[in-house]
């Protein structure tokens, strides 16, 4: 249905048998390939036209890629990310403190880690959908719900009708607002701002399948390696949120905070397009009891916003779709309306303690990495240092073991 057309219908006698979902990140597409999978009928509405320009790279760990593997999309996924072999931590002096063996575990694990494009990874997934599913430049602005189905409501004026709405629309989410009204928790800074891009470079910058950490005190860069590209990511402690860089010397700006680091983060930087870095303050809210209200359930940022310092974002969003789906095949294709709030909170009660967990081991650990005391700084190089190979392989193996 074109725009024109949901005008002029408006809701429908009878309200279609589909979920809609708003957001067409990872999780939102993941729910509607998943969706498609057990029998339901989907419509995905994004506010932006071109998905395939979301800024930097991001991982889909090893978990997340099993998750896919059961909606028959991994082999997509993985055409367009690399396999990552190795994780290496390394002071902000260069010197090596800690290597993880990503390599050996997802093997055991049968699924490697991949890094990837955030907007390759969109329009992989993108491409296992039908035609007319994915619906661009569609602003949902609120929406409404009854005992029968939900309304979303778009920008220009258009209405769609569904038995169902998924919020997948990230931290700023409008459907959470809708969740939980005047009690929606704020986000909360971090005190952390960021810089990420990608930039051409070749492989004497970065290992092919190597991700790298360089970590200072209360200053971090990361490179990974992305086919013949690095995706990069510098973070600082900053306070308050809401600066903003110069209109031109983004890159000299980085470089500057980098000085000190070794040259390799300032080859990567100045190799990069000045309008191509994206600065974000980085946030995360605090765990909440409920996804749910009613017809309209919340996955990824919009339920759980989480910083990135333990990388598991994305990937815990792809669980989130993937779990949804398989709760709701049970409801017939959204026919049997009892068990379709049964399905609900079963995906609620299994999901919930993942998505918390992950909010509370990212803040916990964001404060140790970016720690801005030096003599804290100096005593987790030498803690990580000396962690025993056993150690180094649980904490990989904790991190993507999780089984959907």
């Amino acid at each position: 249905m074109t725009k024109l057309e949901a005008k002029v219908a408006g809701v429908a006698a009878e309200t279609p048998r589909r979920a809609l979902i708003i957001g067409a990140g990872p999780g939102g597409l993941t729910a509607a390939i998943a969706l498609r999978r057990v029998g339901i009928d989907a419509a995905v509405f994004e506010r932006l036209t071109d998905i395939g320009q979301a800024p930097g790279g991001l991982a889909v760990q090893s978990n997340a890629l099993r998750a896919l593997m059961r909606v028959g999309v991994a082999d997509v996924v993985t055409r367009v990310g690399t396999a990552l072999r190795s994780t290496e931590i390394y002071s902000s002096r260069g010197q090596m403190i800690l290597q993880l063996p990503v390599g050996e575990v997802t093997d055991a694990l049968g699924a490697p880690t991949l890094a990837v494009s955030r907007g390759e990874l969109q329009l992989a997934l993108s491409t296992a959908l039908d035609n007319g599913v994915l619906r661009l430049g569609w602003e949902c602005t609120a929406l409404e719900q009854d005992a029968d189905g939900v309304t979303a409501h778009f920008a220009d004026g258009a209405t769609e009708r569904g038995v169902l709405l998924i919020g997948a629309d990230g931290g700023r989410s409008v459907v959470r607002k809708h969740v939980y009204g005047d009690a929606d928790a704020p986000r909360r800074y971090s005190g952390v701002t960021a810089w990420r891009s990608v930039a051409a470079t070749d492989d004497d910058v970065l290992p092919p399948g190597t991700i790298r950490f360089y970590y200072g005190a209360g200053r971090q860069f990361t490179l990974a390696a992305l086919g013949d590209r690095r995706a990069f990511w510098g973070a600082l402690n900053t306070e308050p949120a809401g600066g903003s860089d110069p209109p031109t010397g983004i890159g000299q700006v980085l470089c500057d905070l980098l000085r000190d680091f070794p040259a390799v983060t300032r080859e990567v930087v100045e190799a990069t397009e000045e309008a191509g870095i994206i600065r974000t303050d980085v946030y995360d809210r605090d765990p909440e009891s409920t996804w749910i209200k009613g017809r309209v359930v919340l996955l990824g940022d919009a339920a759980h916003l989480t910083t990135p310092f333990v990388g598991e974002g994305a990937s815990i969003t792809i669980e989130d779709a993937v779990v949804l789906a398989k709760e709701l095949a049970l409801t017939e294709g959204l026919r049997d309306q009892e068990m379709l709030g049964a399905a609900l909170k079963a995906y609620e009660r299994v999901r919930l303690p993942r998505g918390r967990d992950t909010v509370m081991a990212s803040r916990r650990i964001g404060r140790v990495y970016l720690s801005g005391n030096p003599v804290l700084t100096r005593v987790r190089d030498t803690v990580m240092s000396r962690l025993p190979a056993r150690t180094r392989r649980s904490m990989i193996e904790r991190s993507y073991g999780n089984e959907v």
